[in-house]
């Protein structure tokens, strides 16, 4: 089987990961390095010698040897150039958000979908092996029924001026709701505050209302003097917390609830707390970028439909404008479909 050609757009801070990711890939050649910025092309190119260095991503993509397109620039211009990258003819793996409007996500999943090509969004969370370990626990019936989870990303820096912080870094707490909890949820409602820049939220606390009772909360902000990456997830029968910035002990799973007893002589139903034993569960931890990159050069040969597909890439963009609208107006948001 041919390797597969890739040109990668966006040779910044997180691009360069990508150039090294699939720069280093079995079966796959970085073809073209695309960026406007000289100095970031100079650096990418150390990693893959190879490769065209160019500023114009219309020219890597009229390479009839190229089959994919990575797209790592900023925010605002996923749109566009993974429109052109699709209408080229080219699967395609960009960062996320997939777009920054539910009318241009949905453009690029009927695009895709009219190209028959593959559209996968980069939520890296879900190719976390300590995410998977903690969706195999819920599939399985080990925490019983999720009645709520919350999640915390924050610390301080990397602060931006072309979106806020709900944008910036809610796409990867949206996504494990998502993918955890395996439904969509119907109703928004936010808080946030701009306390360093007008008009854009430094601070975001949200709230997601799901089906049968469920829901979820987060915050994220840049403005924090923690570094926070964690997640917990309240079942009926246990507890569990996946955090991201311990080094070895990233998922602990709490043998404790609360349960409910009949006593004799008695037809009350009494609440007993359970108190338990945590546990630490080993699995092998992978470079999630690597395994992400996998998956889409799977899919790709495959032509399989990514775990994190334009779709999923869709109902997100589709929360955060909910969010955001939450936000604007201080009221709870009906979640569309």
């Amino acid at each position: 089987m041919p390797d597969l050609s890739v040109a990668i757009a966006g040779c910044g801070q997180w691009g360069s990961n990508h150039v090294r990711t699939f720069g280093n890939m079995p079966g796959v050649r970085v073809t073209h390095l695309v960026d406007a910025d000289p100095t970031r092309l100079a650096k990418a190119q150390e990693i893959v010698r190879s490769a065209q260095a160019t500023a114009d991503f219309a020219a890597a993509l009229k390479d009839p040897e190229v089959g994919a397109a990575v797209i790592a620039t900023n925010s605002e211009s996923h749109h566009a150039l993974a429109k052109q990258a699709l209408l080229a003819g080219k699967h395609v793996l960009v960062e996320k958000p997939l777009a920054l409007s539910v009318r241009d996500a949905e453009d690029l999943v009927e695009t895709a979908a009219r190209q028959r090509l593959v559209l996968m969004v980069g939520h890296l969370l879900l190719y976390h092996p300590a995410v998977r370990y903690l969706k195999g626990l819920l599939d399985k019936g080990e925490l019983g029924q999720i009645l709520y989870l919350y999640s915390m990303r924050v610390n301080l820096g990397a602060i931006r001026k072309n979106e806020n912080a709900l944008w910036s870094l809610a796409p990867h707490d949206i996504s494990v709701m998502l993918y955890l909890l395996d439904k969509n949820p119907v109703k928004a409602m936010a808080n946030g505050k701009c306390y360093l820049q007008k008009g854009i939220e430094d601070v975001v606390f949200f709230l997601l209302d799901f089906p049968d009772g469920q829901m979820a909360q987060a915050q994220v902000s840049w403005l924090d003097p923690h570094k926070i990456r964690k997640f917990t997830v309240v079942g009926t029968k246990k507890m569990a917390a996946f955090d991201d910035m311990e080094a070895t002990e990233k998922i602990k799973v709490y043998n404790k609830g609360v349960n409910q007893e009949i006593r004799y002589g008695s037809y009350d139903e009494v609440l007993t707390l359970r108190e338990g034993d945590i546990n630490i569960p080993y699995f092998k931890m992978t470079e999630p970028l690597k395994v992400e990159a996998a998956h889409f050069v799977e899919c790709v040969r495959e032509n399989k439909k990514p775990l994190s597909d334009g779709q999923n890439g869709l109902d997100v963009v589709r929360i955060l404008e909910a969010v955001t609208q939450s936000l604007k107006s201080g009221q709870p948001v009906t979640i569309g479909s």
